[in-house]
């Protein structure tokens, strides 16, 4: 071969090796991290459980305060916040006939997420959150005190892209422990 055919060669290699990188570069653009669903995160319907909530818990519960979220980075990878958390809860809690009317809270509950143990890369990827629920009865004072580790899986088969199925993970991992948090209610002793 000539210099002149080798030069034309390497030439066109390099530009399709450029597309290929830009290619790439725009499919991991597109494929930014997004903030779990607070609607993804509600416990729709309660499962059937084996008893049923306190009577005094009936309408009488309010979400006061969530804390120890994080924002998500577009260019990282999916977090919890503390509204969507709190838009979770309250969406539970209504769905459970627990929450209270306008004004009528006697039981609030504070929720401080601890933190979310998540992988960095997987196949199936499990994320972990740490949460506390404290409730209080209408002496101010704390009447169910739960930290409460879910772990939930989220598998290839959900998910192909690895940051939506990691946020699937902290999505499940979530209304997992809202799920837990109401067993724990059932067998609450409220005053």
């Amino acid at each position: 071969m000539t210099q002149g055919i080798k030069t034309r060669m390497n030439t066109r290699i390099m530009a399709i090796g450029m597309r290929a990188a830009a290619l790439a570069l725009v499919a991991a653009l597109g494929a930014c991290a997004t903030a779990a669903d607070p609607g993804a995160m509600t416990v729709a319907t309660p499962q059937a459980a084996t008893a049923p909530f306190p009577a005094a818990l009936q309408h009488a519960m309010c979400v006061r305060d969530v804390t120890g979220g994080e924002d998500t980075n577009p260019l990282w990878v999916s977090k919890v916040d503390d509204q969507g958390f709190k838009a979770a809860l309250s969406s539970s809690l209504d769905s459970a006939g627990l929450s209270a009317g306008s004004g009528t809270c006697v039981y609030p509950v504070d929720v401080h997420l601890l933190g979310l143990s998540q992988p960095s890369v997987g196949f199936d990827m499990t994320v972990t959150s740490h949460v506390n629920y404290k409730v209080y009865d209408a002496s101010g004072q704390p009447f169910v005190l739960a930290t409460i580790d879910a772990p939930y899986t989220a598998t290839v088969s959900d998910a192909f892209v690895g940051m939506e199925r990691l946020k699937l993970a902290n999505e499940g991992s979530i209304r997992t422990s809202i799920q837990m948090f109401f067993d724990k209610l059932r067998e609450s002793r409220p005053k």
